[in-house]
């Protein structure tokens, strides 16, 4: 890192300033800054170190962002940002700040019993990099030290990943050239994120440095299907349980910034070896603490986990079917522009099921596109809305947390859920369901469509599948239209076909 030649220049303006430097420093603007979680889309645990600096020095001239940092106190870990860097092409191209000030705090002896003496960043500058527009809001990422407290990665040598927010909307003029911090100490909380899956009994432990607050933890057990055979492939035996443990923020699996412990409940814990089977199909020893009938480990990853040896301990409460009546719509007379369409009498067969509803009273908007998050509620349904636990608030929330978990969707390609659904997509959704159900062994020869290479490879099983079981049929005697979106009719047909 290198102290800037600018500020030399610029102290001495300050001292005396003159009618051409009031000039110049009048373009300048201040403009408001947060530190942003890196993967989720709120204020980072990091952000309360700008907490007294909010606005930082926009200077078009020299295309830079003048930046002051405070020190923090984290549930009494005390701390601040010792070194920062920033992407400067916007692909993981990383370069040192021009550190422009720096000053001393200590840290108290909660972190290890010392109290560390810490020359920290009070502010520092950054040239904008190119992929910014500065227009709206916009994002650098910005990895930073903080040693001695929950955030620090790597114990005061890593870098905790961040960005850093621009608000290009909020600006104002100002006739400062140099930014002058406000080192006042800042305060925060760290919060638990804990969770446990009352189907398997297994605990997932960590903080809000490592887990955002609003993610949804999903833990469940795998039987079958193509994570099974990765894991028996690469433990070489079918003596094991496996599970799926991910973290979900608006239905996108994310890694956890720092690590987070697991406890599995087994008998004879001191049996057991675990590994995480990771995604080219090897598997990694993971070593952990046993007491009882737990087994715990500590893990900055996650995704599937294996279990070889020991005996589960834990046994499921028994939870009371509730059946949910629904209401039997005998046609679709009360849709004004179902009278006359093709799919008049799937449509009603889907209302009747329960499947399906107007988007009024009147009207079913027969020719509407469908969305992920649509397609995955109806299949849901289809499962009898299963039990799932979400801090998510949208109406498709639950429907996602349990695709996701069941490894129903993603995986094969971005699941955005207020993205339209393509056929190939609508095939690999309730095949990935029917494999959790029967096994789903048809397949049709596709040969004979004209369009049969446009079907991705992830899609080429459920779409043979479909196809073979008349649940996705041709767009015309010689195409598919893998790629077309589908319809809220040609949706409601394809599940009638395939519940019936």
């Amino acid at each position: 890192m290198k102290i800037s030649r600018k500020i030399v220049g610029a102290l001495v303006c300050s001292v005396m300033i003159s009618s051409s430097a009031v000039a110049f420093a009048a373009d300048n603007q201040l403009v408001t800054i947060d530190l942003w979680n890196a993967v989720s889309d709120q204020a980072s645990m990091g952000n309360i170190a700008t907490d007294n600096n909010g606005q930082a020095l926009y200077n078009p001239d020299e295309n830079t962002l003048q930046i002051g940092t405070n020190p923090v106190d984290v549930s009494g870990f005390m701390s601040a940002i010792t070194k920062a860097r920033y992407d400067t092409t916007g692909k993981g191209n990383y370069e040192d700040v021009t550190i422009l000030t720096t000053d001393i705090m200590e840290t108290g002896t909660k972190n290890d019993g010392t109290n560390h003496v810490v020359e920290y960043l009070s502010s520092f500058e950054i040239e904008l990099p190119s992929y910014l527009t500065k227009k709206g809001i916009e994002y650098i990422p910005l990895q930073m030290s903080v040693p001695y407290t929950p955030m620090d990665v790597v114990v005061g040598t890593g870098y905790l990943d961040s960005r850093l927010r621009i608000n290009w909307d909020e600006m104002e003029a100002t006739t400062l050239e140099i930014y002058v911090p406000n080192t006042e100490m800042s305060s925060g909380e760290v919060s638990k994120v804990e969770y446990t899956d009352v189907t398997t009994g297994i605990e997932f432990k960590a903080d809000t440095t490592a887990v955002a607050s609003d993610a949804i933890v999903s833990i469940v057990e795998i039987t079958s299907g193509d994570d099974y055979n990765t894991a028996k492939s690469a433990l070489g035996t079918t003596d094991f349980d496996l599970y799926k443990i991910v973290t979900l923020l608006s239905g996108v699996e994310q890694e956890p910034s720092g690590a987070v412990e697991i406890v599995f409940q087994y008998a004879n814990a001191s049996e057991i070896e675990l590994y995480r089977i990771n995604d080219d199909g090897s598997k990694t020893v993971l070593r952990g603490m046993y007491k009882d009938n737990e087994y715990t480990i500590s893990s900055r990853s996650l995704g599937l986990f294996a279990v070889v040896g020991g005996e589960k301990s834990y046994v499921a409460p028994e939870v009371e079917e509730v059946v949910v009546e629904t209401p039997v719509i005998e046609t679709t007379t009360q849709f004004t522009d179902m009278t006359s369409h093709w799919a008049k009498e799937n449509v009603a067969k889907a209302v009747e099921l329960g499947l399906f509803s107007g988007i009024t009273e009147t009207t079913f908007a027969p020719n509407d596109s469908m969305t992920n998050a649509m397609a995955i509620s109806v299949l849901y349904r289809v499962a009898g809305t299963p039990e799932v636990t979400t801090t998510e608030t949208q109406w498709y929330a639950k429907a996602v947390a349990w695709g996701i978990s069941e490894g129903i969707v993603g995986g094969y390609n971005d699941f955005v859920p207020t993205e339209n659904i393509t056929r190939q997509e609508l095939a690999t959704m309730l095949y990935r369901y029917e494999l959790t159900q029967s096994g789903a062994t048809e397949r049709a020869d596709l040969s004979g469509f004209t369009d049969a290479n446009d079907i991705a490879t992830w899609a080429e099983d459920a779409f043979a599948w479909a196809n073979a079981m008349g649940i996705i049929n041709g767009m015309s005697a010689t195409t598919l239209a893998p790629t077309e979106g589908a319809t809220r009719a040609q949706v409601a047909t394809m599940f009638v076909s395939y519940t019936s």
